[in-house]
């Protein structure tokens, strides 16, 4: 019996150990759980706007970077556009300066149609050598460098062709070789004709 007396005794502080624990914690939750959840909300909602503010004021800066860029492409294309072949006139050439680097490209064609690859390259490379040739000839050094930027599209395409040719692609060379064709005439047809 003395057992059963200590077990009864012991279930009713158990419980009430429980209950009290339970109600704190209600309390607890009540009080401060209301408070704690404002304050994280409160907190989310502010990193939310901040993010919200930032990443707007990133889309718009982004947003105007490539608004100027692309006008800054424009222009600088509409005046690559008008100014071709003005530093070759401004150096005083004529047409007749860039018959010789014409006629190699036109050997180059010729060279292309028999597939014959090494005369290909050996007339890419004299081109090549010719527009060095013709930049060179200057003493002045704005107008060499003025130049070399006209020439910078022509000589690339000479390149191009010349990579195509050792790697035997053979579409790859007609294409460069008529694209270097057409920087040649952007740049000759505002030149003199040289017979004047």
């Amino acid at each position: 019996m003395i057992m059963c007396r200590r077990r009864k005794q012991k279930y009713p502080v158990v419980l009430l150990f429980v209950v009290v624990i339970f109600s704190l914690l209600i309390l607890i939750v009540s009080l401060g759980g209301n408070t704690i959840f404002q304050i994280t909300s409160g907190q989310q909602e502010n990193q939310q706007n901040a993010l919200n503010a930032s990443n707007t004021a990133s889309d718009q800066t982004s947003i105007m970077t490539n608004q100027s860029g692309a006008l800054i492409d424009s222009i600088q294309n509409q005046t690559t556009d008008n100014q071709t072949g003005t530093a070759a006139l401004s150096a005083n050439l004529t047409q007749g300066d860039f018959e010789s680097l014409k006629q190699d490209l036109s050997e180059a064609h010729r060279a292309l149609e028999n597939n014959d690859t090494t005369t290909v390259l050996d007339e890419l490379n004299s081109a090549s050598g010719e527009l060095f040739i013709i930049t060179s000839q200057q003493f002045d050094p704005a107008h060499v460098e003025a130049m070399t930027q006209e020439f910078d599209p022509l000589q690339s395409h000479l390149d191009q062709a010349q990579e195509a040719a050792l790697k035997n692609e053979h579409a790859k060379m007609l294409e460069e070789l008529n694209a270097a064709e057409s920087e040649l005439l952007k740049i000759t047809q505002t030149l003199p004709s040289g017979q004047e």
